[in-house]
């Protein structure tokens, strides 16, 4: 036997008091009273032998001394001392991401976190080594290896909750690495996701603070693009799901501004777990912001409720086009972009490969290069031969002319509004990428457009000619597709850098001041952050602008977090108990016995006194 607190057995000398008063009483005294009646009368009630009076005093001497013994033996907390069972350290983990903010209407799942901490770690004995663990996209550890309870509750209180995914694997492998500098250690995780990946060599410990009950709905999903082949006009991509654990079906208006005024409005009703994507047309000019603002009704959660977005002004994609037999389709598609001011694009012939100027993307039309290009991605247009990673060869003739086609891929960006209904084509090159790109259209058996990324280059491929296909040049499908191959190949350039939507926890270049449009979880307010060097992390949802003049969104768009996750039942969090049964039993029971025991103790030395008179 041990005790966790020693400390409180100093007031064992309190058990001097009692004894001393039984010990030094004071005699009887002879009274002269004017009747006896009454005495006797008592006498008649309470005649006891002797030894009978001596054994009720000494019994209630016992008594009173046991609950002195009990209730210090409780403050000192005894422990089985056992070999293995001394508690090195404890390391805390407290989920701090976006879906911790979810509350039931009395307080948030971290606030609910942090109570749970706090009990726990009141019941530790005053040796062991406490660590404490923030996370969200990434752990942050607040106090290593430390005595100080004091420090450790002061910086639980300093946690905020932060619009971010939360990583808790990456927390996990922290949290494991601290508890290996201890014997005995454990980890106590407090969050509504437990950790998938649970070492068996360390004491685990999951408190599950979810909800009770959910209802929730959220954005998952945005990205802003420049609509094709138009001035001025934007669209909005956007995805609202609503999380699995919804006790029933929740409406939500989803509403678009545009410097202030409403652009869109839609009316949704998802169905738990259900995602619905969206097109929004927009129409505005640079600078002006737009606003995405999600209502659902009890919904518990809002940091995924909102986006914001600037409209940015779109540098044209520099393509290099290069050909020695151009299609004049191809000609009049590529003139189109650049008349709507969304390419430059510098044409060149094989006889003058490599080229001197990196561009965006290259379109190789009826030919490739022997030296496959590596530093900007790829449209290959009816390729002639076999390089890099593509396998193709050219058919004799016209080609094998195709009344239809079959889309297998239609929620690819590179068919975004290409209608295949009444499409037919010629095919005129066999290629065989299937190994490293996905296949998009087949004309009978054979692939004719495929896309995918190679050693981190993106690629899109045909195998038609526009030209010698019947309807193909005649319907608005190619030079769609076309515009659509370019952009999603260049979507990581630097000429659409400012469409893409930054995550929460990215790093951007940003010396100096930068200016938000912040989304606090219920509205949007004006904010600054300053950076001390050239990056800065983003911490919020909105829209920023550097003092540079660059301007972009950040956003949560997290599928994870949307989907709020309900409390399980007790029994989640066996993984400590079934690995270190005889310490919990002991620093948790064996107190609880003692006071229960005190308790019991005082009821019955009370029954006592009142109905036999023993005192």
């Amino acid at each position: 036997m041990r005790f966790l607190a020693p400390a409180y057995l100093n007031l064992l000398w309190l058990a001097l008091v009692p004894l001393a008063l039984y010990l030094f009483r004071r005699r009887a005294r002879r009274v002269q009273v004017s009747t006896l009646l009454f005495f006797r009368t008592l006498a008649r009630e309470h005649q006891e032998s002797a030894w009978l009076r001596r054994l009720k005093k000494w019994l209630s001497l016992a008594l009173t001394l046991l609950v002195f013994l009990f209730g210090i033996l409780a403050l000192a907390r005894p422990a089985r001392d056992t070999a293995g069972d001394t508690l090195g350290a404890v390391v805390f983990m407290i989920d701090c991401s976006a879906s911790m903010a979810a509350t039931d209407g009395k307080v948030s799942r971290l606030d609910e976190a942090k109570r749970e901490a706090r009990a726990h770690v009141v019941s530790l004995p005053d040796s062991a080594v406490v660590s404490l663990i923030a996370f969200d996209t990434k752990p942050a550890v607040l106090l290593s290896r430390s005595r100080n309870r004091r420090e450790f509750v002061r910086l639980l209180d300093t946690m905020t909750v932060s619009p971010a995914e939360g990583d808790t694997q990456a927390a996990f492998v922290v949290a494991r690495h601290l508890a290996s500098l201890e014997n005995s250690s454990q980890i106590w995780h407090a969050g509504d996701e437990a950790t998938p990946d649970v070492s068996t060599a360390t004491a685990y410990r999951f408190v599950d603070v979810g909800l009770s009950k959910v209802a929730n709905v959220g954005i998952t999903g945005f990205q802003l693009r420049k609509a094709p082949l138009t001035r001025d006009k934007y669209e909005a991509f956007v995805e609202v799901a609503a999380a699995a654990a919804n006790a029933e079906p929740m409406s939500a208006t989803l509403e678009a501004r545009i410097g202030g005024r409403i652009a869109q409005l839609r009316e949704l009703e998802l169905k738990p777990g259900e995602s619905v994507p969206l097109i929004l047309p927009m129409e505005g000019t640079h600078g002006e912001l737009l606003e995405l603002e999600l209502r659902g009704n009890g919904d518990c959660l809002g940091w995924d409720n909102a986006v914001a977005a600037p409209l940015p002004v779109l540098k044209p994609l520099l393509v290099a086009w290069v050909t020695d037999k151009p299609d004049p389709f191809t000609e009049l598609a590529l003139g189109a972009l650049v008349e709507a001011g969304r390419l430059d694009v510098m044409r060149g012939d094989p006889k003058t490969w490599p080229l001197k100027i990196k561009p965006d993307v290259y379109v190789f039309e009826n030919w490739l290069p022997e030296a496959w290009p590596t530093d900007a991605p790829v449209v290959a247009l009816s390729p002639n031969k076999s390089s890099g990673p593509l396998q193709a060869q050219t058919l004799s003739g016209n080609g094998l002319p195709y009344d239809s086609i079959r889309s297998l891929a239609a929620e690819h960006p590179v068919l975004y509004r290409v209608n295949t209904s009444r499409l037919s084509l010629t095919q005129t090159s066999a290629i065989d990428a299937a190994q490293v790109l996905e296949t998009l259209w087949m004309a009978g058996s054979e692939p004719v457009l495929s896309a995918g990324e190679v050693n981190g280059q993106r690629l899109v491929v045909t195998g038609f000619s526009p030209s010698k296909s019947e309807q193909l040049a005649m319907l608005p499908a190619y030079p769609l597709l076309l515009g659509n191959a370019l952009y999603w190949c260049a979507e990581n350039s630097e000429a659409l850098v400012d469409l893409k939507a930054q995550r929460t926890g990215q790093l951007i270049s940003a010396p100096g001041l930068t200016r938000w449009r912040a989304w606090d979880g219920s509205r949007f307010i004006p904010a600054a952050d300053t950076s001390a060097g050239f990056l800065l992390e983003l911490k919020r949802v909105g829209a920023w602008a550097t003092s540079t003049g660059r301007m972009g969104s950040c956003v949560l768009a997290s599928a994870k977090e949307t989907n709020v996750r309900q409390h399980t039942p007790k029994g989640s969090a066996a993984g400590l108990e079934a690995k270190s049964p005889s310490l919990l039993a002991t620093t948790m029971s064996w107190p609880k016995v003692l006071l229960w025991s005190v308790l019991g103790l005082l009821l019955f030395e009370s029954f006592l006194f009142h109905r036999k008179a023993v005192y």
